[in-house]
């Protein structure tokens, strides 16, 4: 159960360039109804088209840029997005048979992490990315002893990880900063 985001940008160009097309005739439509010239006659599409030949460069030059355009919205709406709901490890009941299966939002699990790292002791901020493979924090630190603590957050993450469960295990890796003092 790997949730992946919905394809809206490809959607979005798609109906944005059709809305175009039908605000264009609805105002040409409305113009020829008011008695006036419309700005785009249905002559004057006819005379341009009716100019262009399969092979003229203009005619060749669109359908490429068309092409293109075609395959990029294809190939963006085909292409995986990043998963918004990692899957959590599948419990077993008692009986053997397996339990419900769950998952976390990325935004939730980055939330609760950072929430972790920055509880532990000398700590004053932290940032935690989540990607499939690896967790990284980048944590401030003004402890005593600066050292020790990267190798706490990692503790207290991989702990924390334990308790979540998710069904693949990221790495741990923890970036120290000095806090600067203003």
């Amino acid at each position: 159960m790997i949730r992946r985001p919905r394809r809206s940008i490809p959607a979005t160009i798609v109906a944005l360039l059709i809305l175009a097309i039908c605000v264009l005739v609805v105002v040409a439509v409305v113009q020829s109804l008011l008695g006036r010239t419309p700005f785009l006659s249905l002559s004057q599409l006819l005379e341009v088209s009716s100019s262009q030949t399969w092979s003229s460069a203009g005619t060749v030059t669109a359908a490429i840029v068309l092409a293109i355009l075609g395959l990029v919205l294809l190939f963006a709406a085909l292409r995986p997005g990043k998963p918004t709901v990692l899957p959590l490890r599948q419990l077993v009941d008692d009986d053997g048979t397996p339990g419900a299966v769950a998952g976390v939002r990325r935004p939730t699990l980055v939330k609760d992490l950072a929430a972790a790292a920055g509880s532990v002791p000398g700590v004053t901020s932290a940032d935690v990315v989540a990607r499939r493979k690896r967790v990284t924090a980048t944590v401030q630190v003004a402890a005593a002893d600066p050292a020790s603590v990267p190798g706490e957050v990692r503790e207290r993450l991989e702990q924390r990880l334990a308790e979540i469960g998710p069904a693949a295990r990221p790495s741990v890796r923890v970036r120290a900063r000095t806090a600067k003092n203003s």
